[in-house]
Parts: C-alpha cells; structure tokens; sequence
C-alpha cells in the first residue's frame, strides 16, 4: 500500500455533491447522486463497488465522456481549482491526454487495430505538444515510454499493432499513452480485470512507481478488494450512486463501517470462504489425460522454418466423479488449451484423453456423439457465447433438439433449469442483452446443464464478474455440483477461487504441469517456485487468508 504525502496539500481533484439523471423509465432517478470526494497529489483513492454502483459513470463524468442520455444535474467536478461541468469542450479536449489520463478495462477496444501501437503513442505527443515531426519520427520519446512500462524490445514492438501484442503488452501500452505527457490526474478503470496475477502485479507496481515519481494523483476503479489492499490509500464504497463509505484504506478494509461494505468483504473469494469437501476413495474416474500435447506451428518466411509453438506439453492429470480440479497458471501457460481438448473444441496433435472410458486421441480425434456430449463448457464472456439474435430459450433448447429431443420436452426442461439456477421460466423470451453479466452467466450454465453432462469445464467463468455475483455464481456451481454429481474443471487465474472451490489444483507453465494435488496442501506449502512466485503476486494475497 502506498503512503499519501505526509504534508497537506491542495487537492488535484474535489467532487462535490455530482447529480448525474439517468433517463426516464429507469429503475432509478440517478446513475450518479450527491457524490463528494477529493484526491491529492500523489494519492491513490480506490472507488469499489459492484456492477450498477456508479463508480465508472463518476470516472467518465471526470473526463467528459459521458453518454449522451446520461445528464449531470447537480453539483461540481473541480480538477485544479476549474469546474469540468462548465469548461467547452475545446478546454476539455485539451486537457484530455494532457493534465487528465484513463487506463480503460479493455485495451482492444481502446486501441486503433489499424495502427501500430508506436504511431498511437506519438499521436499523444503530435495533439498535444509542439514536438517536430523530425522529433516523432525518430520516436526517442515514443521508446522512452515504452521502457518505463516495461515493455521489451520498445523499438521491435512498436511497429506492431494491437493484436500482435499480449493482454499484458496491450495495457502497458494504455498506461504509456496516458503517462506520456505526466498528467496531474491518472483515472484507471478496471485496468487489470482480465489479467492474470503476475501480470496484474507487475501494472499495479508500475503504477505505484509511476504515481510517486510524478507526483501524479491516481482515481482506481475497482471491484477487487485485494487491489485495494494492495495500492490504495483511501477507499470510497458505492452502492445504487451514493456513496455509502469511504476512509483510509487500512481501517475500511479492517473495521468497515456499512452492512454493504461487510458484505462485499465477505463475498471475496478465498480460504475463509471455503466449505468442507469429502470425496470417497472408491469414486470412479471420469477423466484421464495421458501425455497430451497441442502444437501450433510457426509462420515465417518461406525460405526459413521455425520451431513449433508448444501450448501444451505432455500434460497428464486424472479426475475422479463429482471432483472439482483447477487449473491455474498465467496468461498463455496453456491451462485454456488443455480444456478446448477435453472438450473437443481442438484436436491435440498427441497423447490421449479418456472420459469416462471412451478414448479421443491425436490420431483420430473422434469422440462419438453421446461421449461428447457429456462434457460441456462455460465460457469467460456470456456475451459472446448467446447469440444476441436469439431469445434465452432458443439458446436453451438448441443442444437437446439437435440430440433428437422433442421441442415440447426441451422447452419444459429448459424452464425447469432456469427455476435451478434462480431465474424464472418466463425468462426463456426475452433477450441476452435484457440481463446482467451474472444472469447471463447463469443461463450458459444452464444451458450448459441442459445436455446432462457429466463433467462441466468452466473457462473463466467468473473472472469478469463483481466480487458479490462472483460469490453467488460459485455458490450455485457448488450446489449443482452436490445435486448432481458433477464434475467439474476450472480453468482460472485467480487463485482465491481456486482454493475456495477446487478439491485438487494443477499448476501450469509453459506448457507444463509443474505441480499437481491437494488443494490445501499446494495453498499451504506450494514446492514449485513457479508456485510459489504465483501465489505471492495475488493482490491482497496476505491480507484475508
């Protein structure tokens, strides 16, 4: 946790009594109501809340990025003494990239894909200094900020563009565009949801470091309280647009004083939170892997071979009926491919993998229909995986009509897995997009469950979610997993859910299982350094368990 500056000084940012309306027929009057805070020089205040809390519409209010249906009615943004409400918008474009910066979550959204990600950053310094172009051309400034967020090999990646780079590359980028000019004010919304540990570490470190070296004040956007008991210097909880409580760091995170915020502490996930878990000796094996292995070849020039890319490398693990096994390991470790082979959404090109008895190997690749369909997967991002044109209930039943059952019976089955997983039958006519992220989450899982699988594989399948949703989706995989003896394999990065919820955890790096058991005795005492080092990046690792 970093230490606020020691003398008082004038604040960088003062919000006093914000109003902002949402539009009429909403389910609440304002997206944003009297909210009051203030950040100083060289201070990280982290605003934490869930989905709907008004945390993100207060940072985009900041700077001037508003959607156009939502209206500020009431109360003041003071950046440097100036009311942001009342500057024109040539004076807030000018303060963009220049004295205000935002990391946004998702930096492929944020990045140009037809621009090089040299040329974006000297886009920056192009609007907003009188740098020759001699000067931009040779990139010397470019290059410098790339070091300073560590990029490696600045001057190689510079010339690439945006999807040639890593997630962790891509907001190293983001965090070099919104330094670039040293800004009074840095707002970081969400910047390191989707990152794995390591990762996630190394951007808050630079942030800290980058904050204290230029005197920069730091607005932290987050749902994760072990963010903010790393990097925070102050917290500000909201719920439904109020704020509900804010304070130094230590003593909200110790001694909170709202049920909400109570709340939100108890929903993280972790040791604490962990039920007991009993497996008999004598439960049958329902997945073996035996030496697999997936290889992706290289592109290069015509006249020069390269060496494969090995994502997985002689893999072997085994799962046991109604066992949970998380796989963990950062971004690119291979634990991803590993369950798009299991589930037959990519053939592995060696080894072997035998569900429940029936084989599907490198050679072959064949699995017969009834054997697939007893493995079912739940993705990171319900977004992508129900098709928007479609209703819920088209969703549900496509798998059970293709399978030969009638439409009557998959409609009547499919009404009784959304009663399961806490939804209402009649939600089967509405629309993805008329749902929150932890309701869509939950119709894939029952349209996961409506195939009778036996092994469910779940991607990721809250890593995006709110600490509170997040709590209630494992809750609802643990009571499903009890009712109806499932298997189920976890691929995540975060290393509180897996100790929460798994039986057994495997590590993976490069490819490789570097360590494989107990889940209590890999959380007490992991033997590998990988392990060691992972579990040690964990944000908040220390502070809960």
């Amino acid at each position: 946790m970093t230490e606020a500056a020691a003398c008082p000084q004038k604040p960088v940012l003062e919000i006093r009594d914000l109003s902002i309306a949402l539009p009429p027929g909403s389910d609440r009057a304002f997206a944003v109501e009297d909210v009051s805070f203030t950040i100083h020089p060289r201070e990280i205040v982290c605003v934490v809340g869930e989905s709907g809390s008004g945390k993100s519409v207060t940072s985009f209010a900041i700077m001037g990025l508003l959607a156009s249906a939502l209206k500020p009615v009431g109360g003041e943004i003071l950046f440097s003494g100036r009311d942001l409400l009342k500057v024109s918008p040539a004076e807030l474009r000018e303060l963009r990239g220049n004295r205000l910066s935002m990391i946004f979550q998702e930096p492929m959204t944020a990045l140009s894909p037809t621009m090089k990600v040299g040329r974006q950053i000297e886009e920056v310094l192009r609007i907003h200094t009188r740098m020759s172009r001699a000067e931009r051309r040779t990139r010397t400034r470019t290059l410098e900020l790339m070091r300073l967020v560590n990029i490696p090999s600045p001057d190689l990646l510079s010339r690439r563009y945006p999807h040639q780079l890593s997630g962790g590359q891509r907001q190293r980028i983001m965090i070099a565009m919104a330094l670039a000019l040293e800004p009074a004010l840095l707002i970081a919304d969400e910047p390191t949801t989707a990152l794995d540990v390591t990762t996630q570490a190394q951007i808050l470190e630079q942030i800290k470091q980058i904050q204290q070296r230029s005197n920069t004040a730091v607005l932290f956007v987050t749902h994760d309280f072990g963010v903010v008991a790393d990097i925070a210097d102050r917290v500000v909880v909201m719920q439904h647009g109020k704020i509900v409580e804010q304070g130094l760091a230590r003593e909200v995170l110790q001694s909170p004083s709202s049920d909400y915020t109570r709340s939100l502490l108890a929903a993280i996930p972790g040791l604490h939170n962990r039920q007991s878990r009993a497996l008999a000796c004598d439960v049958p094996e329902i997945l073996r892997i035996d030496g697999l292995s997936k290889s992706y070849a290289s592109v290069g020039h015509f006249l020069r071979r390269h060496a494969p890319t090995h994502a997985v490398d002689n893999v072997s693990l085994t799962m046991r009926r109604g066992e949970t096994l998380a796989i963990v390991g950062e971004s690119g470790s291979g634990k991803s491919t590993v369950a798009r082979c299991v589930c037959g959404l990519i053939d592995p090109t060696g080894g072997m993998i035998e569900i429940k008895g029936s084989n599907r190997n490198a050679r072959t690749g064949t699995l017969d229909i009834e054997r697939h369909r007893l493995v079912q997967m739940i993705f990171q991002d319900p977004n992508r995986s129900l098709d928007p044109r479609w209703t819920v209930g088209q969703s549900m039943i496509e798998g059970m009509r293709n399978l030969g059952v009638s439409r009557p019976q998959a409609i009547e089955r499919a009404g009784s897995l959304m009663e399961k997983v806490g939804l209402q039958k009649s939600a089967l006519g509405r629309y993805p997009h008329e749902f929150s992220g932890g309701q869509r989450q939950r119709i894939c899982i029952a349209r996961a469950l409506s195939m009778e699988p036996q092994l469910l594989i779940a991607d990721e399948a809250v890593s995006a979610l709110d600490v509170s949703v997040q709590a209630q989706v494992l809750a609802l995989l643990a009571r499903l997993q009890h009712e109806m003896q499932l298997s189920i394999l976890f691929i995540t990065h975060d290393l509180r859910v897996a100790v929460q919820i798994s039986d057994s955890i495997a590590v993976m790096h490069q490819g490789r299982v570097v360590e494989h058991g107990p889940a209590l005795e890999i959380f007490s005492n992991p033997r590998h350094d990988y392990s060691r080092r992972l579990f040690n990046a964990a944000p908040g690792w220390n502070w809960t368990d």
